[in-house]
């Protein structure tokens, strides 16, 4: 039997980041360059008087060594004949597009095109790895990762503790969009419901189906069954799936799929847990709404901080418990889960008040 594929789905996997460019970001730094206010020539070298005068340490920057312009409503940039040319995501390129994500090279400095759209990514994928000065560069080579994948020419490799299938949905979420399928392929779980936010297929060729336009999101440690015809139909070039595999560590002896993202263990991150928390709970309260009080906060810290997984869960759970007034049933319908599901989890915590900030009570199951 053939495996159906996504060939004829319009648009599908379309790197979904493609708003207007704001800013020009030194790689692996804080140091941002806003995009000039005016149209015209605006020139990129090591002399005075450039609109973006840059310092190279390897002196390979010439004194005019590219052009920005607008045209049609985008930025472009060309280079000026420069000794060491300008590189487009480490090619050389006399002139391109700058698009939102693109590594711009000059000598030794390369500048990141952002957007509003990217500059929400990149704080995700901080989210995941740490915003400390010491891990911006491997930010920046996880947001490379991302985008690689995002436009297909690679499959995204996560690695780190926890479940990191909702990290694959996270990433998903905010490079392909909400209106695009993430679909798990585990044939040790159950299919689910397709309103589910991740709905799971045991079967390779039906899952890939199912992805069409969207994310195919495996464990590397159970594969689906003719899960090589999957890889196989993915890589055609017509093919609009991207396929994002998780594993709890990089296996040693075999080749790396693809630039691994790996997640440092939060017990290496104390500094930055309240941050996470805090995100989190920022997107509960955008797709559920309610509230989020300090209480809260330093109950998930103490108690389902072990991995980026348990603080999803537990701030989702809370602000669904609040947004409910403490009623169960309320909160389950909420979140898409039974209410079974929410009970159990219950029962083994002992939560802070729903309603004020006061003592732990017992929760309605109304």
């Amino acid at each position: 039997m053939a495996i159906v594929t996504s060939k004829d789905v319009d648009g599908a996997s379309e790197w979904r980041i493609d708003d207007e460019v704001t800013q020009l970001r030194e790689w692996g730094s804080v140091a941002v360059h806003a995009m000039p206010a005016t149209a015209g020539d605006h020139i990129i070298g090591a002399a005075e008087g450039c609109w973006l005068r840059l310092v190279d340490p390897t002196a390979r920057i010439s004194r005019q060594h590219a052009k920005l312009t607008r045209i049609q409503g985008r930025w472009a940039i060309k280079d000026m004949r420069s000794k060491n040319g300008t590189r487009l995501d480490g090619a050389l390129r006399g002139a391109f597009a700058v698009t939102p994500g693109i590594e711009i090279g000059l000598g030794g400095v390369t500048l990141i095109a952002e957007s509003a759209r990217w500059c929400a990514l990149r704080e995700i994928v901080a989210r995941l790895i740490g915003w400390s000065e010491d891990r911006r560069g491997e930010v920046d080579l996880a947001l490379r990762s991302v985008r690689v994948a995002a436009t297909r020419r690679e499959t995204l490799l996560l690695c780190g503790d926890g479940d990191l299938v909702s990290v694959a949905r996270l990433l998903h979420r905010h490079a392909l969009g909400d209106d695009r399928p993430f679909i798990l392929c585990d044939p040790r779980r159950r299919p689910t419901n397709p309103k589910a936010r991740a709905t799971v297929f045991p079967g390779g060729p039906d899952a890939l189906a199912a992805a069409a336009g969207g994310t195919l999101c495996v464990w590397r440690n159970r594969q689906p069954i003719r899960f090589a015809e999957v890889v196989g139909a993915i890589r055609e070039p017509d093919s609009r799936v991207q396929l994002v595999v998780c594993s709890r560590t990089l296996l040693h002896g075999e080749p790396v799929i693809a630039s691994p993202i790996i997640l440092a263990p939060l017990a290496r991150r104390a500094s930055e847990l309240d941050r996470i928390i805090d995100a989190y709970a920022a997107d509960a309260i955008a797709e559920i709404g309610g509230a989020f009080r300090p209480a809260d906060r330093a109950w998930v810290r103490t108690n389902e901080a072990g991995t980026l997984s348990q603080i999803e869960v537990a701030t989702r759970r809370l602000i669904a418990l609040r947004s409910a007034s403490g009623a169960v049933a309320r909160a389950a319908q909420q979140l898409g889960l039974s209410h079974g599901t929410l009970s159990e989890w219950l029962a083994r915590r002992t939560l802070p008040d729903m309603r004020s900030d006061g003592p732990a009570r017992r929760l309605r199951n109304a």
